[in-house]
């Protein structure tokens, strides 16, 4: 986390709520994150529900950033690739991966977010207009309710990645990212055999770019 530090910036951190070592990564977290905002919210929606408390929260505290970099612990206990793929999507945030991002940023105003290539995927068979997911329906639900208009169906899984804060800041204006958060389902759980609104999101976050305008660019 060396590279984020020396970074200076404002730092938001969701933990669940019902974590029993809490006490002690809060005290881990102001050791490394003095300054760190920290809110506590339930098991709703995995990682993708923290996200949209954590967006709530910078949109509402009027908190001032260009880019926003969203990460999570990765604990795939399901998938034997977890830890791999944990070690892979946190390389976002290596010095020079850093370096290299923020040029990418700065060289084409068109970027709008930027995640580890191996992970942006593309599920979308534009011949029969389905997702090759079990979460397909609950995907052309979300499109169709927040009227997204897509040529681009490409996300990164495993939903970490840098956005520009003003790509969500503009969705989230109209739609609340708690009310957003609300459907969202409980507890854990995968996407293996049935599609789910919070695997469903996590594609939809990076939509939201190519809604506006904006392209998907990997390091």
């Amino acid at each position: 986390m060396k590279a984020i530090r020396e970074l200076s910036p404002v730092v938001l951190i969701n933990l669940c709520l019902a974590h029993p070592g809490n006490a002690e990564l809060i005290s881990s977290i102001r050791s490394d994150f003095p300054e760190a905002i920290i809110i506590t919210t339930p098991n709703k929606g995995r990682d993708i529900g923290g996200k949209l408390a954590l967006t709530d929260f910078f949109i509402k505290a009027e908190l001032q950033a260009e880019y926003i970099v969203f990460l999570h612990d990765k604990q795939s206990h399901h998938w034997f690739k977890g830890e791999s793929w944990r070690q892979k999507l946190f390389e976002i945030i290596e010095p020079g991966k850093i370096k290299a991002i923020l040029e990418e940023y700065r060289n084409d105003p068109k970027t709008g977010i930027v995640g580890a290539s191996d992970f942006i995927k593309d599920e979308y068979d534009r011949k029969t207009n389905v997702f090759k997911t079990t979460n397909n329906s609950k995907m052309k639900e979300l499109i169709s309710m927040y009227d997204l208009k897509l040529t681009d169906y490409r996300f990164v899984a495993g939903a970490m990645f840098w956005i520009r804060s003003s790509i969500l800041g503009k969705f989230f204006s109209t739609y609340s990212a708690l009310r957003c958060r609300e459907m969202l389902e409980e507890g854990n759980f995968t996407d293996q055999y049935e599609g789910t609104y919070t695997h469903s999101w996590e594609r939809i976050f990076c939509f939201l770019a190519n809604d506006q305008g904006y392209i998907i660019k990997g390091v």
